[in-house]
């Protein structure tokens, strides 16, 4: 998991008052803050600093938040920052949209900066939980054992070998299962060895 101090945020916010107000706010959570006028910005910004997470208005000219979030989103797929989008807008139709076009979190404004800074918290720990699952899964895909060699088997004699040496059928399913082999006739082998004894015998 990251220190406070590694995280990277940036905030997409074409009012510079309000921009000042959150950059003061998450800098002294220890963050890094990077901030951009508009979404145009924003993605340059991304693609320069590459955020944890992007907190961005969704009213903005020229590119807006939901824009710029779609294409972060399509973009980068999974290494795409955590999304966190504000608005005025404030209808469950306005959110579900915010949320089917890929922003993880989505918040009112004006929005409490208590609750704005505890949102930027849970999502920097999904971020940290996210990463060091994919750690997780990457070693242990380097770690995977290779496949076992084939056995062989020989048509002539039907002995097998499976690295250490030649071996009779039933002495090898021994020594794999840990069971004794014995001779025995499945049934369909039993019936033709019992006709071919009935026509012997009418034979004779």
């Amino acid at each position: 998991m990251k220190t406070a101090t590694d995280v990277k945020v940036l905030v997409v916010e074409d009012d510079p008052f309000f921009t000042r107000i959150l950059q003061k706010r998450l800098s002294a959570e220890g963050y890094q803050v990077f901030t951009a006028g508009d979404g145009r910005a924003g993605m340059k910004a991304i693609v320069q600093h590459e955020p944890d997470l992007v907190i961005s208005d969704w009213m903005m000219p020229e590119v807006d938040g939901l824009e710029l979030c779609q294409s972060v989103k399509t973009g980068l797929r999974e290494a795409a920052p955590y999304f966190i989008l504000l608005t005025a807008k404030g209808e469950i139709s306005d959110k579900l949209l915010a949320l089917e076009t890929g922003a993880d979190d989505y918040l009112v404004k004006p929005c409490d900066q208590v609750e704005l800074v505890a949102r930027v918290r849970a999502g920097i720990r999904v971020v940290g939980l996210t990463q060091s699952l994919r750690r997780t899964v990457a070693d242990l895909r380097a770690g995977a054992q290779p496949q076992a060699p084939p056995i062989r088997w020989c048509e002539s004699c039907h002995r097998l070998d499976e690295g250490t040496g030649w071996m009779d059928l039933p002495f090898f399913l021994r020594e794999r299962l840990g069971r004794p082999v014995v001779p025995d006739a499945c049934p369909d082998c039993g019936a033709k060895a019992n006709a071919a004894t009935d026509d012997q015998r009418e034979a004779a």
